[in-house]
């Protein structure tokens, strides 16, 4: 059940994606502030396995505020740019390959309320939802594989 609801968050996030008609190219870069950072008590984790699934085995749920905080910490103030949507549109679609994750940070279990997700890939770029909106619209200025490594140990993310 968990499962579904972060591959409904990845299919909202794909569906804002392919409606975004704005096309411009955008080099000017901004600081990301996300929403809310001391209502979050769930982070969500989602990936897929070698055949591109996301399952059960695939999940995790971290519920523990200090790690909470500390996976915040270390994303919050990240420089992005804006590029345009089409770039965004096909830098989704490999979340499909293992190696890349949605993380969906929630006040609540059921992700109904406060809600705000990122996408992260293995060549080190994350994808950042706008603060104000629930479309993903950002992508880091720079690549850092080393912070998805130490997210994945700070999580105990293992797939």
């Amino acid at each position: 059940m968990k499962g579904i609801k972060i591959l409904l968050s990845i299919m909202i996030s794909i569906v804002f994606l392919s409606g975004c008609v704005n096309e411009e190219k955008s080099s000017i870069s901004s600081v990301i502030n996300i929403p809310y950072v001391n209502d979050y008590t769930f982070l969500y984790v989602q990936g897929v396995d070698e055949n591109g699934v996301a399952s059960e085995s695939t999940n995790k749920i971290i519920n523990d505020d200090k790690k909470i905080k500390e996976f915040i910490s270390k994303v919050n103030k990240m420089e992005v740019i804006k590029p345009p949507s089409k770039e965004l549109t096909e830098k989704v679609k490999e979340l499909n390959h293992k190696g890349n994750y949605t993380f969906t940070l929630s006040d609540k279990e059921t992700m109904d309320n406060k809600v705000y997700s990122m996408n992260y890939f293995k060549d080190g770029s994350i994808q950042f939802q706008q603060p104000d909106k629930k479309e993903i619209v950002f992508l880091s200025k720079e690549k850092h594989p080393e912070l998805l490594n130490e997210l994945k140990e700070l999580l105990g993310i293992t797939y």
